[in-house]
């Protein structure tokens, strides 16, 4: 085999590989909420890697090597994700996660009335939802009974005296009772 042709797939399955596993961890970094922080690691290096190509590629030193060219190429492809990651992440939004087993449809413009929160699963969880960075949880009577006594504060109740039971189509919530942890009133 050539070895031109031998280091050009191996540079490419390089890069490639390369790209795959950076994807991977910004989908981690996606489920934690810290893409922005993931995309600026990226391109604190990305950026100097692809620039110092370029200028070597650029400039008359003979021919490059394909191994220059696949680094500045990784780089360039990189530089490009990170930097649409960094403009379209949203990690300071809230996530609001129905659990109370009943789509829940959300009337109040400040609960965006205009999105349907499913619900994940037919029947609610008798246990309290684990605790994620801005993410709340609408739950039952008896998991609020359980986070009050935990002292969770990101979980949230359906005011029943607001709500209009639409049957299979679920509740129309007008308004969401946030618990407070004890002591805060």
């Amino acid at each position: 085999m050539d070895a031109n042709l031998f280091y050009g797939i191996f540079y490419t399955v390089a890069v490639v590989a390369v790209c795959a596993a950076w994807f991977h961890r910004c989908g981690r970094a996606d489920r934690s909420r810290e893409v922005r922080a993931f995309a600026k690691r990226t391109l604190r290096y990305a950026v100097p890697g692809f620039v110092l190509g370029l200028v070597l590629l650029t400039s008359d030193l003979g021919t490059p090597p394909a191994g220059l060219v696949a680094i500045t190429a990784c780089c360039g492809l990189l530089l490009y994700a990170a930097g649409w990651a960094l403009v379209v992440a949203d990690d300071n939004s809230l996530v609001l996660v129905n659990l109370t087993g009943r789509a829940l449809l959300l009337a109040d413009p400040r609960l965006a009335h205009f999105y349907a929160l499913p619900a994940p699963q037919d029947h609610p969880p008798t246990a309290l939802p684990p605790v994620f960075p801005r993410t709340c949880y609408v739950v039952e009577a008896a998991v609020a009974e359980l986070g009050a006594k935990a002292g969770r504060t990101d979980l949230f109740m359906v005011d029943a005296v607001t709500t209009k039971d639409l049957g299979n189509a679920g509740l129309l919530v007008r308004r969401l009772v946030r618990l407070h942890a004890a002591g805060e009133g």
